[in-house]
């Protein structure tokens, strides 16, 4: 087999069967059906987020609790704007 282009390592993995379904259709739409270039688009959103621990971490942990995380995420919920209705267009009158 011929060695990938790039820094690239062969590994395995288990996924769900609905799961690979899911990889393959985002690879298919959008990177022409490299289930690979999907893993890596997840690395680094994994990175990323990893990032983003660290620098709570470092600013001294969340500053809510878990119970206070939930308990404004029900609280938003219930204060969440109801979709407007669009205003509907006045007809233009025929002038005679």
């Amino acid at each position: 087999m011929p060695k990938r282009a790039g820094a690239t390592e062969k590994i395995s993995i288990s996924v769900r069967s609905s799961d690979l379904a899911s990889l393959k259709r985002r690879a298919k739409r959008l990177y022409g059906g490299n289930v690979s270039a999907v893993i890596a688009e997840l690395a680094a959103d994994a990175a990323l987020l990893e990032g983003m621990h660290d620098l709570v971490a470092q600013l001294g942990g969340p500053s809510l609790s878990d119970d206070d995380r939930e308990s404004l995420d029900r609280e938003w919920a219930r204060q969440a704007p109801r979709p407007s209705k669009s205003p509907r267009k006045r007809k233009a009158r025929a002038t005679s």
